[in-house]
């Protein structure tokens, strides 16, 4: 089940919200050891509070986040001005309306521990679908977002389009700032690519 969340419903799905907050704890915080804050088992900061909207994938009960991002407009705060701006180019203004941000993109790595890649790539697969209408719909043309390079390789074989713009490396490993053209060819692609993994996935769930 996909769920788009906004400042108009967001109270309905209160307990999905907890569930992402625990979620990105236990990818950001206990296993990629990011410096984040965590309270109550659950991964927040201040952007969380600047009315961003979610996407995220649950199972058909609404119980288990399986995977999330959050997106924001540039024209308001964002973790590129404030966090990461080393990764921008030279004199370049990436804000803009139909620019937006997306961070926290997370999936439960358990799903790949089960051994099923396939059920890993239509989770990531339909979060970025997701992002497509929602930018498709709302005119916007661009996302930003600061990746790693595992990241790149999943956005390519989704079929994402990404142009690296910008990278840093005082994390002690490269974090680059990726450019991502929103179009319906590049949707298309991204459903083609879903298509694919939702009916691997269904025949190694079959032949369990």
């Amino acid at each position: 089940m996909l769920v788009i969340v906004e400042q108009n419903n967001i109270r309905e799905y209160s307990h999905l919200i907890d569930e992402m907050f625990r979620l990105r704890a236990r990818i950001f915080f206990t296993r990629l050891r990011w410096d984040v804050q965590v309270a109550d088992g659950k991964e927040r900061d201040k952007f969380d509070d600047a009315g961003p909207v979610y996407v995220i994938c649950a199972d058909d009960a609404e119980r288990q986040v399986r995977g999330c991002l959050r997106l924001l407009p540039t024209t308001g705060p964002t973790l590129l001005a404030e966090i990461f701006s080393d990764t921008q180019p030279d004199a370049v203004h990436l804000a803009g309306p139909t620019v937006w941000e997306c961070t926290r993109f997370c999936v439960d790595h358990g799903i790949a521990g089960r051994g099923h890649e396939e059920e890993f790539l239509v989770t990531s697969a339909t979060l970025f679908e997701a992002v497509g209408k929602l930018a498709i719909s709302a005119g916007i043309e661009s996302i930003l977002a600061n990746i790693d390079s595992k990241m790149i390789r999943l956005c390519r074989l989704i079929g994402c389009e990404v142009e690296i713009l910008g990278c840093t490396r005082r994390y002690g490993r490269p974090v680059y700032l990726g450019l991502f053209p929103i179009s319906e060819a590049i949707l298309c692609k991204v459903q083609k690519r879903l298509s694919i993994a939702t009916q691997e996935c269904e025949r190694l769930l079959a032949l369990n």
